[in-house]
């Protein structure tokens, strides 16, 4: 009975102790719950006082940059503004990168310098050279453009260049800016029918990238190169007037993009001529005529050929297909989404004189084993203004892969850079002429009259046939149609740099 008694006791003395154990556990982990909240509540705080920081510190950089272009322009002014530097404060750096700029007579260098502010989450905020950027991470987003100028009725380009007299520590408070001092590099310069190349390397690049490709377009930005901070920027062109004066103009300036193995184009060539690239406009084109903007969309409906003047859609050209324009009463364009790959024949079997038909195609390929050309009946007719195919920079042309061939008009894909990758799609494409060629003409049987512009030119059959229409130099082309603007040209170069003195009052 002790022995039932004993284990009785124990029984309930353990039971108790397990009673106590489970309380104080729920106590414990009741305690960790509550810490564990506080702890998310604090973050939770910490994280939307440093986000309304960030917003204050970024309206006060845009607010300083605005001063600071007011500053540079007016050589007796300063200005004193309120500047939200955060908690952690920002500084100005006399050495944030630098700036080359070349083009015309010009050729300069310049130091750059930035006023720069990083919160505790990593956000950068950065003013320079009249830009206001805000980085986090990868992800830029221009908080205020620079002040670089474009006058269209001038064709005047105004590249004001901002440096930073000192190195110091700016907290929040009031702000002076004063202009000390201005180089204006030589006046204005004069640079019709060149480019003006602008090198760009600083912490910040990946803002003037997003910049320029805004506003001067993508195919303004030559390359970025994200191991040293650096991009590279190609702005104007030649002039399109004397595009077509000879058989072949190819925007590359390197002996490698240009391959004649039997000397088929000969001395009807010119290289290093960068003309303004087809892109923007033949997408907004492809865009509109999708929504409807046009007289006939041929991808869903029936029609017979001659086609009339007007404006045709279709989504891709692909096979042996027969298009026919008869161009008595007008103009007629066609428009084309994707790909052309033509076994049949485009042609125009009636004309007047002063009528064309454009063909602008948005894919990256122009594969031709048939006809493009003025029929007469018996033959084309060697009319070479008539008939103008127009691609983007991302379009190669392959002038008789198979067989051959026949191209009578102007060829126009006019690129800025090598894009091999989109051309070919990173393969050789097989014959001789490889990837770097931007079109290609190796078939015995391929014709071509006219005149073509491209980054790089390759000819390799001897059989093959190439005659420029001496037509063209007095011919009157227009790539761009109506309602649809050439891209800005430059004829002065305005350039300065401005030193100005920031510091707390």
């Amino acid at each position: 009975m002790i022995s039932g008694r004993g284990s009785e006791s124990f029984l309930l003395s353990e039971r108790g102790q397990s009673a106590l154990i489970g309380v104080i556990l729920l106590i414990g982990m009741a305690a960790t719950v509550s810490v564990g909240v506080l702890l998310v509540a604090g973050d939770v705080m910490n994280g939307a006082e440093q986000q309304s920081q960030n917003q204050r510190v970024e309206q006060g950089f845009v607010e300083l940059g605005h001063e600071m272009s007011t500053v540079s322009v007016s050589d007796d002014s300063s200005r004193t503004v309120s500047f939200e530097a955060g908690d952690s404060g920002a500084v100005t750096k006399t050495k944030a990168g630098w700036i080359h700029i070349e083009g015309g007579d010009v050729d300069i260098n310049r130091s750059i310098g930035a006023v720069e502010y990083v919160g505790d989450d990593g956000t950068v905020v950065a003013y320079q050279s009249g830009g206001v950027w805000r980085e986090t991470g990868n992800k830029t987003r221009m908080l205020s453009a620079p002040n670089i100028d474009y006058d269209s009725e001038d064709e005047t380009l105004w590249f004001p260049i901002t440096t930073l007299s000192g190195s110091q520590s700016l907290d929040s408070g009031d702000v002076s800016i004063e202009h000390n001092s201005t180089d204006p590099i030589g006046n204005v310069t004069f640079v019709e029918n060149d480019t003006v190349t602008v090198t760009i390397q600083s912490d910040y690049y990946r803002g003037w990238e997003r910049y320029f490709r805004t506003e001067a377009g993508g195919a303004s930005v030559q390359n970025v190169y994200h191991e040293n901070r650096t991009v590279d920027v190609l702005l104007g062109y030649d002039d399109l007037d004397g595009a077509f004066e000879q058989g072949a103009t190819i925007g590359s300036d390197e002996d490698k993009h240009f391959e004649d193995k039997h000397d088929k184009i000969g001395e009807d060539y010119a290289m290093g001529t960068p003309l303004p690239e087809m892109d923007p406009v033949i997408d907004e084109m492809v865009t509109d005529a999708k929504a409807g903007d046009v007289d006939k969309n041929l991808s869903n409906s029936t029609y017979s050929n001659p086609l009339d003047d007007g404006t045709y859609f279709i989504e891709e050209i692909d096979g042996n297909e027969e298009y026919n324009f008869d161009l008595s009463d007008g103009n007629a364009t066609l428009i084309v989404e994707e790909d052309v790959d033509l076994e049949g024949s485009i042609n125009v079997v009636d004309h007047s004189d002063d009528h064309v038909l454009r063909i602008y195609a948005g894919g990256n390929r122009f594969d031709l084993d048939g006809t493009v050309c003025v029929d007469t009946g018996s033959g084309c007719e060697q009319r070479a203004e008539i008939i103008q195919f127009y691609g983007p920079s991302t379009m190669g042309v392959d002038l008789g892969p198979s067989s051959g061939g026949t191209f009578e008009g102007v060829l126009y894909v006019a690129s800025s850079e090598e894009k091999s990758d989109d051309w070919w799609e990173g393969t050789s494409g097989g014959g001789s002429c490889k990837e770097e060629y931007q079109v290609r003409m190796q078939a015995s049987g391929t014709d071509f009259n006219g005149s073509m512009v491209a980054y790089s030119v390759c000819t390799q059959s001897n059989s093959m046939q190439f005659d420029y229409d001496e037509d063209l130099a007095g011919a009157e082309i227009d790539p761009y149609p109506e309602d649809y603007t050439l891209p800005p040209q430059i004829t002065y170069l305005n350039i300065a740099v401005h030193e100005l003195d920031v510091e707390n009052k």
